[in-house]
């Protein structure tokens, strides 16, 4: 296939629209500390490289025509944002623990500014995240999208995924995201709800006492040795988490082949 036969460069031009959606959505590749210009450089270096990876006849007949070429568009962009939504879903889950957790040990006197999205977050929602991306890149994680990429142009026809089979997988994962954050969060709230309780029936028993002097440093020292605790085991559950990454980008891949 000669590089400026038109369904040539249509099928490259489809296949970094969904290669721009996985960079909009997924971690690392779609951080705001990369520059735009170098996304945009790699996502055409890829969709040169990936265009190899398909199948003869993959372009849709609808092409031809304006409106079935803009629907094919856009279907490839909300493939990819799917694709980068579902492996950026472990990192939201250990950023909202961390949120929860913080804002329980008071920490959300503290926010600090996220130079990535722009927002502010507590101290101990950042560690855990820079955590889990350094543990990511360790990982290998970041060439596992890849390779779902590379995957997805031999399951998944251009302009062709079944986006509606996705609806119900990502309503499950969606679950799994607040019920894993509030498993994590689980002691840690437990434990400054007895704090409080404590705090409370020594209000009772010394009415002179100052309970914000008092409670805030013993709910940071408590929750910073159970955030010590947790570190420990940090590890396997980031490798449970990556795990769980790669098997539900297998699952969409799956459902939107269907």
């Amino acid at each position: 296939m000669e590089l400026l036969e038109p369904a040539y460069v249509i099928s490259v031009l489809l296949v970094f629209v969904r290669i721009g959606g996985v960079f909009v959505a997924a971690p690392i590749l779609g951080h705001n500390v990369m520059p735009a210009q170098v996304r945009i450089l790699i996502a055409v270096l890829l969709a040169y490289g990936y265009a190899g990876l398909l199948p003869e006849n993959a372009l849709p007949a609808s092409v031809i025509h304006p409106v079935g070429l803009f629907v094919a568009f856009c279907i490839e962009a909300v493939t990819g944002l799917l694709l980068g939504f579902t492996a950026q879903l472990i990192f939201w889950i250990v950023e909202f623990t961390g949120e929860i957790v913080g804002f329980q040990m008071g920490l959300s006197l503290a926010h600090i500014y996220n130079p990535v999205d722009g927002s502010f977050s507590n101290p101990l929602g950042r560690f855990l995240t820079v955590t889990l991306t350094l543990l990511f890149l360790a990982m290998d994680g970041h060439h596992h999208i890849l390779n779902a990429m590379a995957l997805s142009f031999s399951v998944v026809p251009l302009g062709g995924a079944n986006l509606a089979a996705a609806g119900p997988p990502m309503l499950d994962w969606v679950g799994y995201f607040f019920r894993t954050a509030m498993q994590l969060a689980a002691p840690f709230m437990v434990l400054v709800f007895l704090i409080d309780v404590c705090l409370g029936v020594f209000a009772r028993v010394v009415p002179q006492a100052n309970l914000f002097f008092l409670g805030l440093p013993l709910k940071l020292l408590v929750g910073m040795s159970i955030a010590y605790a947790f570190m420990l085991y940090f590890y396997p559950f980031a490798s449970m988490l990556f795990d769980k990454m790669l098997e539900d980008l297998l699952t969409l891949l799956e459902v939107l082949a269907s």
